[in-house]
């Protein structure tokens, strides 16, 4: 049984578009059906996209056609194998349904169709300069921050770029707790809760967070406060139950964070991969390089037994210039929160003019460098071209 706050939680509830159910029991048992294979239902369309269909028939010569539609539009129509085509869906985020419908000579008529999703974006690049929190560290992993604007370089698809702001990043946080509860955890929760509320001790009376408990369901424990009485609350009011839906949990913080301004960042503890989400490792991966968010993740390791996915972690630190911390025993837990509090005390804010004419939806690659050899230097990766909603 869960043993939370007076408050008690929310269960943060999923909700996603379904696809209309077009019939074809009927034809599929005679041999004959359609599914779109690409893009998949809820991918996000941008510019000109490729639509593929696979057809299933018994007497592939008994296919007449197969018609492409986009909203209630034919936008193809295909008479030969490969059963395919491009559409161009424009440079803003919306949502489609894409309907494939194949046409057997003798009649009967068989449809799949798939619905493409809105991106939302925590901030828009265009015109607007481009926002960089960067974190710089040196030998045996040393924070540097005494750094100038001259020490460092960044480039926009391969091009460098001028630096226009640049200091010492020093204004509040706001951030999301991510707690795994799932029932691999029990054994660790005790030293999970004094880690996670020591954590919150850090942060400065102007520092803003919420907490977030997922196993095979999320929760939101505490919405976000800068009542640090609460926030110690929330982290040491939970227990281990059940599986793990992470990319659900994810899903949830971009979500509540959406649309609150500044420097924003999520602390991940998990020991385990996803078994239990609604959600799939590419969408949450998509809003993850959507949203301008740093992701702390510490992975808990334990034992041979240990089903912690480092390659996914991995990824979803890099690519938001967060950090992956693994650690063996939970014993360890305060030192890597310490750790990451620190460096949230110790990033560079630079910002410059996007050069990028082209707002299509493609995805623009940043790179952040410094003039001294052994610096390392970690900040996100790039964003996408979308054109400002208006």
């Amino acid at each position: 049984m869960r043993a939370y706050g007076p408050a008690g939680a929310i269960l943060l509830m999923l909700l996603s578009a379904s696809v209309p159910a077009w019939s074809q029991d009927a034809e599929q048992r005679r041999g004959f059906s359609i599914t779109i294979t690409d893009p998949v239902d809820q991918e996000v369309a941008f510019g000109r996209v490729r639509i593929v269909a696979d057809v299933k028939l018994d007497e592939p010569e008994m296919l007449d056609r197969v018609e492409f539609m986009v909203g209630d539009r034919v936008v193809f129509i295909d008479r030969e194998p490969p059963w395919e085509c491009t559409h161009d869906f424009g440079s803003d985020s919306k949502s489609w349904i894409i309907r494939a419908v194949a046409y057997h000579k003798e009649g009967p008529t068989v449809s799949d169709a798939v619905i493409t999703r809105r991106m939302r974006f925590s901030a828009f690049e265009e015109v607007n300069r481009v926002i960089l929190w960067v974190t710089v560290t040196g030998k045996k992993d040393a924070l540097i921050t005494d750094l100038d604007k001259a020490d460092f370089k960044v480039e926009e698809a391969g091009q460098e770029q001028k630096i226009i702001d640049f200091y010492l990043e020093d204004r509040p946080i706001n951030m999301a707790i991510l707690l795994d509860t799932s029932g691999s955890a029990q054994e660790s929760m005790e030293e999970v809760h004094t880690a996670a509320e020591s954590f919150v001790k850090t942060l400065r009376p102007e520092d803003k967070a919420l907490v977030i408990d997922f196993d095979e369901r999320v929760f939101l424990i505490q919405e976000l406060t800068s009542d640090h009485d609460a926030l110690q609350e929330a982290v040491t009011s939970t227990e281990a139950i059940g599986g793990t839906a992470l990319y659900d949990a994810f899903h949830a913080a971009y979500r509540k964070l959406r649309g609150v301004q500044g420097r924003k960042a999520i602390i991940l503890l998990s020991d385990g991969a996803d078994t239990a989400s609604q959600f799939g490792y590419k969408r949450v991966l998509e809003e993850a390089k959507a949203n301008n968010i740093m992701i702390f993740a510490i992975g808990l390791s334990a034992g041979s037994n240990s089903t912690l996915d480092r390659n996914v972690l991995k990824e979803f630190t890099e690519v938001t210039g967060g950090k992956l911390f693994v650690v063996g025993k939970a014993a360890d837990l305060g030192d890597v929160y310490q750790r990451i509090a620190e460096e949230l005390r110790a990033q560079y804010y630079l910002t410059y003019s996007t050069s990028v004419t082209e707002w299509d939806g493609h995805w623009v690659k940043l790179k952040v460098q410094s003039d001294v050899p052994e610096h390392k230097v970690r900040a996100r990766r790039g964003f996408f071209a979308v054109k400002a909603a208006e």
